[in-house]
């Protein structure tokens, strides 16, 4: 696996953990979108950095690492786009990253599956 992607991936997940922001930004893409299949709810950027600041402010920003069961990587031909698939260990969910590269690697997605379905890289 590409080192400097999973160096970018490390520093975006602990952002999230610690409610950073101003990181999550940085590599998140300004399209970015969280999508939850099971309430047909997709989140943009500036809510969800809202929802974090506010959460971060008031002390109530702490969310848990899940127990993950497996992480799949799946890299396109050209290395310039990278799912994610995450298996959490108590419930089954499945959680997909969709990553791109340009001119450094962003995520673009990340959603939350209905089922154990999976959206394949085109």
């Amino acid at each position: 696996m590409d080192n400097h992607f999973e160096q970018v991936r490390d520093i975006w997940v602990n952002a999230f953990f610690t409610g950073n922001y101003d990181i999550l930004s940085h590599y998140e893409d300004e399209h970015f979108k969280v999508i939850y299949e099971k309430e047909g709810i997709t989140e943009g950027s500036a809510t969800r950095y809202e929802k974090i600041a506010d959460a971060v402010k008031n002390g109530v920003w702490k969310p848990q690492k899940p127990n993950v069961q497996s992480e799949e990587y799946e890299f396109d031909i050209n290395n310039t786009e990278c799912k994610v698939t995450i298996e959490l260990e108590n419930d089954g969910t499945v959680i997909q990253e969709l990553w791109v590269y340009t001119n450094e690697w962003k995520i673009v997605e990340l959603r939350f599956c209905k089922t154990k379905h999976l959206h394949k890289l085109h």
